[in-house]
């Protein structure tokens, strides 16, 4: 395998691009305490972080700086600026400066550019911290001020910071050098210092020094390249965590491609007003336009038109957009497999680090991915049938699977894995159908206990969220293979994902895509072809559904014959856990035993019982108990009781 080198958009400027792994240089390659890994970079006390706020994006500016009599230029003011935050330029000929002019309000505002931890800021007039002798001004310091910071996050609606109230409100400063102390530390990406007198003032430079691990961070790989389309397999890493593992966190995403360049590059013709943008070469408009082209606009056609760069864009036709971030709990783990689209020959990863702690981060100190080539197929589509459902519980369902294997030494498949969402209720039947429709194989399924390989055919495994089936290898493109089951839905909506295996490939895994694989009989609409089930009567209906008591009546005494009854049920539209009571009450009303105060999500129940035992311990009375269950949803709540009987 080879790579590609990395490239990133500026954030300065999007429409340049960057060679590296590591937007605005907030990644730390060489720790020693963690060879060979990355982790945001750590600030030491002391490091100005200011410098290289313009290389990593952010801003400098006085946006009330008006000169109506034309003694200064624009460009001036903002090379003045950011003079102020630009290493070497201490005590410089050149300063931010207000003399001669109403100084009163007018306002420096400094973004770093991303979010830092800081221990002080300081700001002072020329010849003082550096000498200076010929420009001795050190005495043109700000009198009277007022400084802000805010941290990034307390912004308004449009993205402009609010600053709430100023850290310092000085009325009578003595010190050419302000030095302004934050204790505790704390994040800040945003820097407002106003003046709040008349009194004319310069700036030479100012300082933010940093302390502790970045905010955020974000790590681009290199793009991997397989040399032609291959599965991309799983994806594990070993991940260590400094300080507080409550404060960090780590996003691994990734995309795949099938070519070696995830931008797009436009050019607008010069002269018109919202110019259409067009990603066609200029010499060659059969060609796209490529980089090295890019960068020499603008340029002149043929006919004399001049081309100027346009925007610089995400490539959504060739490659994927980054993938929903791996699930934490995978970090040290096998992995979890990579949900990009494959096959595609090019892979890239994103790593975004985060930390609401200065002393808290994450390190990847190793990853790896497994890869598939050839892959099984060119492309396999899945959908399932029906697509809508209204009735709960356990529901009758096909699943179809469609192969393309147009390419030469594909290795085919001849197992299928799918998930659901609770341990299915049956496997009736697979078959397997030739590109002509005609039927090649199949076999029923007296049970999930019906194990044996019959022909090539049969049940490899059945868990809680998946099962697993197996059938003669296919290796014909246009094949269609057919699983009929039962499953239970708990949602409105619920997604069937499935994968295609190699039996004699050990870890040879090919996702499947979701898309139309033909007829699947009346109602079958290809253009709502799918993997996901509606259930328009979860939305509306009960969040608890199935309640089963056994046996009922029961009785306590201690013979081992039905002493305990147990408990079943099921829990419907819940998308995370929530909090579920099951109590026992005698028939005044008076709560006898509770039996369970837990949090649970969508799901099927069981091995919750009662023993016959009241809340102290003790055997209660014969007769009739009720046993009440109830949820409280995000939105609604429900509940269900039942009578329960016990006699001796």
């Amino acid at each position: 395998m080879t790579t590609v080198e990395a490239q990133h958009q500026s954030l300065l400027d999007g429409n340049k691009l960057l060679a590296g792994n590591a937007p605005g240089d907030l990644i730390d390659f060489a720790n020693t305490d963690f060879v060979g890994a990355i982790l945001p970079r750590r600030i030491e006390s002391g490091e100005n972080v200011a410098h290289g706020t313009l290389e990593r994006g952010g801003t400098i500016g006085s946006p009330n700086v008006f000169d109506f009599s034309g003694t200064f230029k624009a460009l001036d003011l903002q090379l003045a600026l950011e003079e102020l935050i630009t290493p070497g330029a201490d005590g410089a000929q050149d300063a931010f400066e207000r003399k001669d002019l109403n100084s009163l309000g007018i306002l420096v505002i400094l973004d770093l550019g991303g979010r830092f931890g800081v221990e002080r800021i300081r700001f002072y007039p020329r010849n003082t911290i550096q000498p200076s002798p010929v420009t001795p001004f050190e005495n043109d310091f700000l009198r009277s001020f007022e400084l802000f910071v805010n941290d990034g996050l307390s912004l308004s609606q449009a993205g402009v910071p609010i600053w709430g109230q100023p850290i310092l409100n000085e009325a009578d400063n003595k010190n050419p050098v302000v030095e302004v102390t934050l204790d505790p530390p704390q994040y800040v990406q945003h820097v407002r210092l106003r003046s709040t007198s008349t009194i004319s003032f310069e700036i030479d430079e100012i300082e933010v020094f940093g302390i502790g691990y970045l905010a955020t961070a974000t790590y681009i790989s290199d793009i991997y390249d397989a040399g032609q389309p291959a599965v991309w397999g799983r994806l594990s890493w070993i991940e260590q965590v400094l300080g507080d593992p409550r404060f960090s966190s780590v996003r691994i995403r990734t995309r795949t491609g099938t070519d070696d360049d995830p931008f797009v590059f436009t050019r607008t013709l010069n002269g018109q007003i919202n110019p259409e943008e067009i990603a066609l070469s200029v010499d060659d408009p059969t060609s796209e336009l490529g980089l090295e082209e890019y960068r020499k606009l603008p340029k002149i056609d043929a006919q004399g038109r001049q081309w100027n760069a346009g925007p610089v864009k995400q490539d959504l036709l060739n490659w994927s957009p980054f993938s929903t971030p791996f699930p934490a709990a995978a970090a040290n783990t096998s992995g979890v497999p990579i949900t990009s689209p494959s096959p595609r020959r090019y892979m890239q990863m994103l790593i975004e680090f985060d930390s609401n702690d200065l002393d808290a981060a994450r390190a990847i100190e190793s990853l790896q991915f497994e890869l598939l080539k050839p892959p099984l197929a060119d492309e396999l589509l899945a959908e399932v049938f029906p697509r809508e459902v209204n009735q709960i519980g356990s529901v009758p369902l096909e699943y179809s699977v469609l192969s393309r294997l147009a390419t030469a030494n594909l290795l085919g498949f001849d197992r299928l894995a799918i998930s659901t969402p609770l341990r299915v209720a049956s496997i009736d039947e697979v078959q397997v159908f030739d590109a002509s429709g005609r039927e090649i194989g199949s076999r029923q399924f007296s049970s999930l206990a019906d194990t044996v390989d019959d022909g090539g055919f049969g049940i490899v495994s059945v868990d809680e969220h998946s099962f697993e089936v197996q059938f003669p290898l296919v290796q014909q493109d246009g094949a269609v293979v057919r699983i009929r089951f039962q499953s239970d839905v708990l949602t409105y909506s619920t997604n069937f994902t499935a994968s295609a295996k190699l039996s004699t490939e050990p870890g040879a895994t090919q996702p499947i895509d979701e898309g139309d694989t033909g007829d699947l009989g009346p109602g079958d609409d290809p253009d709502l072809s799918g993997t996901t089930v509606l259930s328009p009567a979860l939305l509306r209906g009960r969040l608890l559904d199935q309640v089963r008591l056994q046996p009922n009546p029961f009785s306590p005494n201690g013979d081992g014959i039905n002493d305990v009854m147990q408990l079943g049920y099921s829990l419907l539209s819940l998308g995370s856990p929530r909090p579920v009571g099951i109590e026992i009450y005698d028939l005044s009303g008076r709560q006898v035993r509770v039996l369970a105060a837990v949090a649970e999500a969508n799901g099927r129940y069981e091995g919750k019982g009662w023993d016959g035992l009241d809340e102290s311990g003790k055997l209660v009375s014969p007769g009739l108990y009720v046993l009440r269950i109830a949820v409280e949803g995000d939105s609604r709540s429900d509940e269900m009781t039942r009578v329960v009987a016990v006699v001796y």
